[in-house]
C-alpha cells in the first residue's frame, strides 16, 4: 500500500466524520432533508477549508456508500477517485483505488 493512498483515505474519512456531525446537527435544527447545509470538502488534503453547499437529502444518498465522497471538483485525485455525479460547486466521487476503498469502508462511523 502506498503511503499516499492511506494518507488519502485517512484523510477523507476524518472529513467524513466531521460532516457526519454538520448534517446530524443540521437535520436536528434546519427542519428537513430537502433544506442544504455547509459540509467540509473531504478531500485528500489536511489543510483544505473548502466548503460546500449541499442539500441534506444528497448528503444522505453520498453516505449510502461508503466508497462515496463530497469533493470541490478541483481537488479530485484521478489515480484514486473518480467523479459520479457532478452538481453546481460539488462533485460525488467513488474511490477506484482498491486499498483506498477498503480503508475508507473500514473507518466508516456508519458501519455496522
Amino acid at each position: 500500500m502506498s503511503a499516499r493512498g492511506e494518507r488519502i483515505a485517512k484523510t477523507e474519512s476524518l472529513f467524513r466524520s466531521v460532516n457526519e456531525r454538520i448534517a446530524e446537527a443540521s437535520g436536528r435544527f434546519d427542519g428537513g432533508d430537502t433544506e442544504e447545509a455547509v459540509f467540509l470538502c473531504e478531500c485528500g488534503d489536511p489543510a483544505c477549508s473548502e466548503r460546500l453547499e449541499v442539500p441534506l437529502d444528497e448528503y444522505e444518498d453520498v453516505r449510502d456508500d461508503a466508497t462515496t465522497f463530497l469533493l470541490d471538483p478541483d481537488h479530485v485525485e484521478p489515480d484514486v477517485e473518480t467523479i459520479v455525479r457532478h452538481r453546481r460547486g460539488y462533485a460525488i466521487v467513488k474511490k477506484v483505488d482498491a486499498v483506498v476503498a477498503r480503508i475508507v469502508r473500514r473507518l466508516d462511523p456508519r458501519a455496522t
